[in-house]
């Protein structure tokens, strides 16, 4: 009898301390580190990436970088410089992760870089790169997971409350907005019905990356040029047409989109000056120095070449006046001059 009595009070203890343990013990299943960003349930053509090596893409390949939340099998890792600022790009067929190397790391700007880049090439198709990004720039002390929300789920629950997906929604917990979901990097979520439930988990893994030898990549071999409506119409679409004669592919942006494609290509055209309207100004002002900027409106107009702004061999050149007469001038004037530039590519 007292030897049962033992084993019995033995079986006690023993699952205690083991349920005990267990509720102690920090679950190393996820990623709770501020400088992670996970953007996952996506469609990602990594073999094509990697064959984008025969362009200059640089990368390494490693495995298992974020766990697979019971997936099976290993997850392959294209890991290379991302595109925007100090950071790493961690691309699984699944999901994109960005690791920053800098605390001021923009983040809405950093994911919609990478995952524009992605799509530029591509390598996935659709997102909604605009709502992921903004989403991205929700602020935790954990990191991020990102996932879109199925659309057959109504309500979001977390710690007994719910909140309806018709309308945004901001939280310490989690973000919400135009169905995708931000949680902290020791969150993961499930779906029920349709009601979607976040989970926080106990842990706290941390990634390292070091891209320090590998090169930035230029994934665009066509010139951007970058104009507001009115230099286009007056200049950009002349100056356009008389490069695609001479065997350049050029790409014409709006100044709202140069944040992100200023990263894309080693060959850029500015045209118009730091007064210029629709956002042309302060995109030149930033630029451009105060010396340059004062001959311009002196003297001008100009042609300004900088090299090396946001990476090794990019170049830019600036065309502009006083006004857009003037812009007009010296870049229909100049056009033998950006081809020499262009072919020193």
């Amino acid at each position: 009898m007292r030897n049962s009595a033992f084993i019995v009070i033995f079986m006690f203890v023993f699952i205690f301390i083991s349920i005990f343990t267990a509720m102690t013990t920090p679950v190393t299943c996820c990623i709770s580190d501020p400088s992670v960003t996970v953007v996952y349930n996506l469609d990602v053509d990594t073999e094509f990436l990697k064959s984008l090596s025969q362009e200059g893409f640089s990368f390494t390949v490693v495995y298992d970088v974020i766990p697979s939340f019971g997936a099976e099998g290993r997850r392959e890792f294209v890991v290379y410089k991302a595109h925007y600022g100090l950071a790493t790009a961690m691309v699984a067929h699944d999901m994109v992760v960005i690791k920053d190397h800098e605390e001021k790391y923009d983040w809405k700007t950093g994911i919609k870089t990478e995952l524009t880049f992605l799509q530029t090439m591509g390598v996935i198709g659709y997102i909604d790169v605009n709502t992921i990004s903004k989403v991205a720039s929700w602020e935790s002390t954990y990191g991020k997971n990102l996932f879109p929300i199925p659309e057959e789920v109504e309500f979001i629950s977390f710690q007994n409350e719910e909140y309806p997906v018709s309308e945004s929604v901001t939280t310490d917990y989690f973000y919400f907005l135009n169905k995708w979901i931000a949680v902290p990097g020791n969150g993961t979520i499930s779906v029920e019905g349709n009601t979607l439930s976040i989970l926080l988990l106990r842990c706290g893994a941390e990634i390292l990356a070091d891209t320090s030898k590998l090169s930035l990549f230029a994934p665009l071999r066509k010139v951007l040029l970058v104009c507001n409506s009115i230099d286009y119409e007056l200049t950009g679409k002349e100056l356009k047409t008389a490069l695609e004669e001479r065997g350049y592919a050029v790409r014409r942006i709006t100044p709202q989109q140069f944040d992100t494609y200023r990263w894309f290509s080693p060959r850029i055209i500015l045209l118009g000056g730091h007064q210029s309207p629709e956002g042309m100004g302060e995109i030149v002002g930033s630029l451009l120095t105060e010396p340059e900027q004062q001959m311009i409106e002196k003297t001008g107009p100009y042609l300004f070449a900088h090299e090396d702004i946001d990476f090794p061999k990019q170049s830019m050149i600036f065309l502009a006046g006083k006004d857009r007469e003037e812009t007009r001038v010296i870049a229909l004037a100049r056009i033998d001059d950006i081809i020499l530039w262009l072919q020193s590519a």
